[in-house]
């Protein structure tokens, strides 16, 4: 079973970041500097991005599941499985809830969608934190550690910029420092999960 949990995994995240790629060649209207990601939900190819949210979802609740009942896996603490679990309970509201566009009026969709991003911000760093050295050292894990230890400082450091970039003089860059937070944390699911098949194997 954990075999199975750990190919799910790693075809969830290679989907969500092909997806990710895909909305970017697109021609969407959208600049990578400028504009959110969740900005993607709007428009033409919001059902790309619809898909896109849904593939790392259940990547990452596969993810979790493999790392919680595999005999032989880390042992991860019950705190973050459960900042896994909840990153895709956050993408629920996302999707339910979409953005409003950059100079919109605010209306309460957009005010929901802010806080669920929010959330799910918070749920991913914790959980890349939390778990980067429990695994960087073990198993199959040991081999990417440096990697694993360096992609949780770039997501530390596009989190702090993105934050910072809230300020209305600086939101032109936002997008930028967002894109390089879910790039890292995804990049950082996608080597775990295929860790985790190779040492189920």
């Amino acid at each position: 079973m954990g075999m199975v949990f750990a190919a799910v995994a790693v075809v969830g995240m290679a989907g969500y970041l092909g997806l990710f790629v895909a909305l970017h060649l697109l021609p969407t209207g959208y600049h990578p500097v400028r504009h959110a990601v969740s900005d993607y939900g709007v428009g033409r190819y919001a059902g790309l991005f619809r898909w896109a949210l849904v593939a790392s979802s259940l990547g990452i609740l596969a993810l979790a599941a493999g790392l919680a009942v595999e005999p032989g896996t880390p042992t991860v603490t019950v705190l973050q499985l459960v900042f896994l679990f909840l990153i895709p309970v956050t993408r629920v509201g996302m999707l339910k809830y979409p953005t409003d566009l950059e100079g919109q009026r605010l209306t309460t969709s957009g005010r929901l969608h802010y806080v669920f991003a929010v959330a799910a911000f918070a749920f991913t760093y914790s959980a890349v934190a939390g778990i980067t050295p429990e695994l960087r050292t073990l198993g199959a894990w040991a081999s990417v550690g440096d990697f694993l230890g360096v992609l949780r400082i770039v997501a530390l450091v596009s989190l702090v910029l993105l934050v910072i970039a809230l300020v209305p003089r600086l939101r032109r860059v936002f997008g930028l420092f967002e894109r390089g937070f879910l790039l890292s944390t995804n990049l950082w699911f996608l080597t775990v999960a295929i860790c985790l098949v190779r040492q189920l194997a």
